[in-house]
């Protein structure tokens, strides 16, 4: 098989970042990548779907990264890993590695290590530059779950049409189960018998960068990895629900100017020229004239040490800097002046945040359990609503019209190959009963 033959494969099964953005994958595949790193980390508190991934299908991963480093010529694959989850893994898969081309690499149990750019330095050295993606250094960054999927895309011909969930917080018993793409939320949650959310609001990822769900019409996509459950009065719900104009004015009335936003900054202590503090005080007082305040938010990843670490004034300044960087990329505005960091500050290391310091600033040590079950549960949704943007690029188009009949993993919207975007598919047998802007709807 060569590159040209895996990027189409990839492309119409339609697999894209499991983790993240959802970045059509076969869009990262580049003869120019020497390192391909398998993003392990299970970045977030609570969540653990790679966890299950990584334990029972090790045998599977290493398979689709020798052959993603036969298609590439990538000199070696190293899976980037917290240390206290390497019980996990199988030993004698693990012992079957040494001195092959597939690599474990035990990185620290901090946060955000599942940051592309923190994740590059911890297990290749290399410092990814300002405003670069990793193959600018020749790294190809990618998730556990996207690696299951080019497993089963090649081998078994199965497209993306179930994604593995994390179900968490403050429910009886932290769950993963294997949910069909376009499932609405709330039934996935009356399904495992979690319905009930009076005085409870759902996050669809982790508690640090997660997203409210609107169990009205939210349903599963190719990136949702987590969902997890906290009481409404929770410090991390009235977080995210703070309108970034109250950031605003807590800004101008509040900062104090001690710049440990800066200091603690993930990607500044990777040698970045990211100094949060100077964004709150021109946002908050209005100083226009620096515009490279402003125009620094593009290298921002949002991982909020800055709000919930660092910052004592609740200011949230990663909710500003998020906000000016959506706002730079509506308008097409760029930083000219990236820098290539050579080495890291010297102040790094005694600067990391422990998970554990994470989880307790975070206000929820009592939902950690000892142990996430993996739940064989069959799930037979009546109606599927299978959504045209589950990726980074253009939405998909649909391909079928109302009263269509359709297959399970049959396509039912696409990009064009040559733009950025990827294909859908269904996830049950049914009948196509609408077409919208946002969904392709299927019945049983």
């Amino acid at each position: 098989m060569n590159l040209e033959e895996l990027q189409k494969i990839v492309y119409e099964a339609g697999i894209v970042g499991a983790g993240g953005a959802g970045f059509p994958t076969h869009r990262k595949f580049s003869q120019n990548v020497e390192q391909i790193v398998v993003n392990a980390a299970e970045c977030e508190p609570l969540m653990m779907v790679d966890h299950h991934i990584l334990e029972s299908h090790l045998r599977e991963l290493v398979e689709a990264l020798n052959l993603l480093c036969d298609v590439m010529d990538a000199k070696e694959a190293i899976i980037g890993i917290k240390s206290k989850n390497m019980h996990l893994l199988d030993s004698g898969i693990v012992a079957s590695l040494k001195r092959s081309r597939i690599k474990i690499k035990e990185i620290p149990d901090v946060y955000p290590a599942g940051d592309e750019v923190v994740l590059t330095y911890e297990t290749t050295g290399k410092i990814i530059p300002e405003g670069a993606i990793p193959v600018m250094v020749g790294v190809m960054v990618i998730n556990v779950e996207t690696v299951y999927n080019i497993y089963k895309a090649v081998n078994e011909s199965e497209p993306v049409i179930y994604k593995y969930v994390t179900i968490g917080g403050d429910v009886p018993k932290d769950i993963t189960v294997k949910v069909p793409v376009g499932m609405k939320i709330i039934d996935l949650f009356n399904a495992v018998g979690y319905g009930n959310l009076d005085g409870k609001e759902v996050i669809n990822g982790g508690p640090m960068m997660g997203k409210l769900v609107d169990l009205e019409t939210d349903v599963i996509t190719k990136t949702t990895k987590g969902l997890l459950v906290f009481p409404k009065t929770h410090g991390i719900v009235q977080r995210i629900k703070m309108p970034v104009n109250v950031a605003l004015k807590r800004s101008s009335a509040a900062c104090c100017g001690c710049t440990m936003c800066s200091d603690l900054c993930p990607r500044y202590l990777l040698g970045y020229n990211l100094q949060v503090h100077k964004t709150v005080r021109a946002a908050g007082h209005g100083e226009v004239r620096d515009t490279e305040a402003f125009l620094q938010n593009a290298l921002c990843c949002g991982c909020g040490i800055c709000s919930v670490i660092a910052c004592q004034q609740n200011i949230l300044p990663s909710k500003v800097s998020m906000e000016i960087k959506a706002a730079l990329g509506r308008n097409g505005l760029k930083r000219q002046n990236n820098i290539k960091p050579e080495t890291v500050r010297p102040e790094r290391a005694s600067r990391l945040v422990s998970s554990n310091k994470l989880i307790d600033r975070l206000g929820i040590r009592r939902y950690v359990k000892p142990r996430v079950e993996k739940i064989d549960m069959e799930f037979n949704p009546n109606t599927v609503y299978i959504e045209l943007s589950q990726h980074v690029g253009k939405p998909a188009k649909a391909t079928v019209k109302v009263g269509d009949r359709v297959l399970k993993g049959q396509t039912v919207a696409a990009v064009d190959y040559n733009e950025l975007g990827t294909c859908m598919h269904a996830s049950i047998d049914g009948t196509v009963t609408a077409v919208t802007d946002r969904f392709v709807v299927i019945g049983r």
